[in-house]
């Protein structure tokens, strides 16, 4: 199988980091957005390509596709992994090289620079629920632990949330795009805004008290992943 990722000599990444994925696969892999929080990369693979092997932070996976990737570890450990698309998982920090055994591949990867610890997984959502929780009915929670909370968010055209807080800054990765639009309690709604279906953003909510709602002004269902960042 020939690899189509060449390898390249590290000259920057993120501090700490050693064989940065974004600088030993430039062609695949580039940086959406980052701030001190984090950093959201989008990798692309076509086809039966590979990658070199490279470092790994904490971090949230958002799969736009299916994968089925063969995973070679630092100690020469071998495995497969297929993953079905939209299902976020967390992963800690690893060393290695991926292979994209299938069809192209595209993720959005939320990486967190401040998860200095293994991640403490949640069985549930905590309860009773704290204030800064999200409570709403379009918003699913999945999975959660010390450092991210993450929900899925499908709103049907036309729909309106409950009112609810966001409490944390988070990254909100828009699975299907559309037409949205907000309401602060107490104001005017906001004009639709369009997002791009695959597109990132981070939201600086930490810190606010300001309760809102959002309504999905698109003629299909809204379908987004949002993961709060709770450190």
């Amino acid at each position: 199988m020939v690899a189509l990722l060449g390898m390249f000599a590290l000259t920057g990444g993120v501090a700490g980091w050693g064989q940065d994925l974004v600088v030993v696969a430039p062609g695949a892999a580039k940086v959406e957005l980052e701030n001190a929080r984090v950093r959201v990369v989008r990798l692309k693979m076509p086809a039966h390509t590979s990658s070199p092997m490279h470092d790994r932070p904490a971090r949230v996976v958002i799969p736009l596709t299916a994968n089925d990737v063969r995973i070679i570890r630092a100690n020469g450990n071998v495995g497969t992994t297929r993953t079905a698309a939209f299902i976020p998982a967390w992963s800690e920090p690893a060393k290695r090289s991926v292979t994209n055994l299938a069809s192209p591949l595209e993720n959005v990867i939320v990486e967190l620079k401040t998860a200095t610890a293994p991640g403490k997984a949640a069985q549930n959502p905590p309860s009773p629920a704290p204030l800064d929780y999200l409570a709403d009915r379009f918003h699913t929670w999945l999975f959660e632990n010390q450092h991210v909370r993450v929900f899925e968010v499908r709103i049907p055209p036309g729909q309106v949330t409950d009112f609810h807080r966001r409490a944390y800054d988070s990254v909100t990765v828009h699975i299907s795009g559309g037409l949205v639009a907000w309401q602060a309690q107490g104001e005017a709604w906001s004009a639709a805004t369009n997002v791009d279906p695959g597109s990132a953003m981070f939201d600086a909510d930490a810190g606010k008290t300001d309760v809102r709602r959002m309504r999905n002004e698109g003629p299909a269902e809204y379908h987004a992943i949002l993961v709060q960042l709770l450190r």
